[in-house]
């Protein structure tokens, strides 16, 4: 658990075992739809291909419920989805990034 402040977004990101944290720690606004470090995460998979999944990176936006994905290629998105509702303090945020597909 922990206090929300500000704006803040929530996501989750597929594993990269070759990427440097040290390099992308550097970076005061780092973030994974950050178009100038695509072709560097898919090169920091590895060799492990991520099957027929499109998604790589989502996100949840705290301050008004909106999600996005991105397949750090061409494809971006910014969606609504039932149930759709922003969050506070004290509320239980659930994100799912299906990694078999």
């Amino acid at each position: 658990e922990f206090e929300i402040r500000g704006c803040p977004y929530i996501g989750i990101v597929r594993p990269m075992p070759n990427l440097d944290l040290q390099r992308l720690a550097r970076r005061e606004d780092f973030h994974f739809f950050d178009m100038e470090f695509f072709d560097y995460f898919l090169a920091a998979r590895g060799v492990r291909k991520f099957g027929v999944g499109i998604v790589h990176a989502c996100e949840y936006c705290c301050e008004d419920g909106y999600s996005s994905w991105t397949d750090w290629d061409d494809k971006q998105d910014i969606m609504n989805w039932d149930g759709m509702e922003y969050c506070r303090t004290g509320d239980t945020v659930g994100m799912l990034l299906d990694l078999g597909v």
